[in-house]
């Protein structure tokens, strides 16, 4: 009796375009990837959001921008409404082998007058 063996492929694993993917495979794998993050470095992300285009978080404290902003650099917003100041990091996971980039929007709420750190201050996009 001969044994019949198998040598595994070596051509590489083809993996569908991000495009390819349905809305709903596209927030799943935003969300996984967003989330992977915050697992490895702690960031804090007590309410996520994972969206086809965007991963928003939500966080529960201004000063919890700081970290996300030393973690993924990106761009400060503020919008106003009238007593209170919307605060949005415009930034994004890189791409890599086998996703392409997550775009992610960090957001934190303050009241008019509330004190902010100086390093979230100086780094609000003009």
């Amino acid at each position: 009796m001969t044994a019949s063996f198998q040598t595994p492929s070596t051509a590489p694993t083809v993996l569908p375009l991000r495009e390819a993917l349905s809305p709903l495979g596209r927030t799943r794998d935003n969300g996984d990837a967003v989330q992977v993050l915050i697992d490895r470095t702690g960031l804090p992300a007590p309410t996520l959001v994972p969206q086809p285009d965007a991963v928003h978080v939500m966080l529960a404290d201004i000063d919890d921008m700081a970290p996300w902003l030393a973690e993924l650099g990106g761009r400060l917003v503020v919008d106003g409404t009238p007593g209170c100041r919307t605060w949005t990091l415009l930034t994004e996971l890189e791409a890599t082998r086998r996703r392409g980039a997550v775009p992610v929007q960090v957001h934190a709420l303050t009241v008019l007058g509330q004190d902010v750190l100086p390093s979230l201050r100086s780094a609000v996009a003009a």
